[in-house]
């Protein structure tokens, strides 16, 4: 009884300082932003322990799909998708958290405070598991822990944040532009998010806990299943749990999947770029399954690079139309992408150069034994983390736009 109490006041503890550093962080951030998710977290826990509703938890995961049917909530396509609505703020982030406890029976009032939890709402890593490491020593957590904030931080503000530079060529339909945008709004929406996981990961850490790292250098990977056990992990194992492992007891494979992508696309918005996105992944992960099995492993690794780049084409366009004449493929030579990336400045072209390097990193060195753990221990040695704090002192600027692309909402 003594020990549930004093793991309630770290936990409430933790909450406050993650309120305070979050608050302290954000320029727009109102206090009720912070509150909001607690409260509403809080009569869910109460609705929940006087009625036991069956199927509760899919109800819980397709919330955030009803208010972007109703338009109460933007899409999390990437770009800011940040809710006016203080009663949304976060919203699919501790739903989707809520409706994993519930379906592994783990939810219960010791959970409110981790679900609901500033620092992890703002950033996205869903609350799977919130465990102490104070058995650590802080020297250690430190030695540890901090070259994952460094390595975050270069990533979402060194890299990520001029990126942002070239979204105006999501208007270009020509197959070339069409593409480049796509790599490169790959490459943001990548550095963005893995970055503020680590950073997030190591902050914690520090702190003496322990979240999901969310990310496992999906790059490294040699097929589009791979890729996937290492992007958004917190996300992939809710969708195991609530949608693969009951689907596929009565289902074939390709009904299981399928299943996954649809309910993952319907998550992140019900419209149309979603539902195609969804249907392709769901296609293209079970011909790579299907390839495997047959002892082929090139085709999928040649693959791996269309599949990445068309879904997220579909992914970032929510204009209907305009994706539409993308798809098409048309070509108009190398003039309208040539133009689009001459009229950036100097920073955005460094962070994609960057970026680039850092993800053939990723996927050259994929077989060395720096690399095998899939932890951005390449990242982490002291030579890269100089290497690392020598570009942040070069390239540091406030360009572009500083977001988090799957916080927020």
């Amino acid at each position: 009884m003594v020990s549930n109490k004093l793991m309630l006041n770290s936990y409430l503890a933790i909450w406050v300082i993650a309120a305070i550093a979050t608050y302290t962080i954000s320029e727009s951030l109102e206090v009720g932003k912070l509150l909001a998710p607690l409260l509403v977290v809080f009569s869910f826990a109460l609705l929940l322990s006087n009625y036991r509703l069956k199927y509760i938890e899919y109800l819980l995961f397709f919330t955030v799909s009803i208010t972007s049917l109703l338009g109460l909530s933007e899409n999390l396509n990437g770009f800011h998708s940040e809710s006016n609505n203080v009663l949304l703020f976060g919203l699919s982030f501790y739903s989707a958290s809520i409706a994993y406890l519930i379906a592994r029976k783990k939810f219960n009032y010791g959970s409110i405070l981790k679900v609901s939890n500033p620092l992890l709402l703002l950033t996205g890593p869903i609350a799977l598991y919130f465990k102490r490491i104070s058995y650590k020593s802080l020297r250690n957590r430190i030695e540890y822990y901090v070259p994952f904030i460094l390595v975050g931080f270069f990533m979402f503000q060194i890299v990520g944040s001029p990126l942002t530079k070239f979204f105006f060529l999501i208007n270009n339909t020509d197959v070339i532009s069409s593409l480049l945008f796509a790599v490169i709004f790959e490459l943001f929406v990548y550095f963005n998010f893995c970055g503020l996981s680590i950073l997030i990961y190591g902050l914690f850490g520090v702190i003496g806990y322990r979240i999901p790292l969310n990310f496992n250098q999906p790059f490294s990977s040699r097929n589009i299943v791979e890729f996937w056990r290492g992007w958004h992990t917190s996300l992939s194992q809710v969708l195991k749990v609530l949608f693969y492992n009951p689907l596929r007891k009565k289902y074939s494979l390709f009904y299981a999947l399928f299943g996954v992508y649809v309910a993952s696309a319907m998550w992140h918005g019900v419209t149309f770029n979603f539902l195609l996105w969804g249907s392709f992944h769901a296609f293209f992960f079970w011909l790579s399954i299907k390839i495997l099995k047959i002892n082929n492993s090139f085709l999928p690794l040649v693959l791996l690079p269309f599949i990445i780049v068309v879904g997220r084409l579909i992914f970032a366009d929510s204009d209907t139309d305009r994706l539409l004449e993308k798809l098409t493929f048309s070509y108009d030579g190398f003039n309208s992408a040539s133009i689009g990336l001459l009229a950036v400045s100097r920073h955005p072209l460094v962070a994609l150069l960057i970026g680039m390097m850092l993800v053939a990193s990723e996927f050259i060195f994929r077989n060395t034994k720096i690399m095998r753990k899939r932890n951005y221990k390449f990242l982490r040695t002291p030579f890269s983390l100089l290497i690392l704090c020598g570009l942040g002192f070069l390239f540091a600027s406030n360009v572009g736009i500083d977001y988090a692309v799957y916080g927020q909402r």
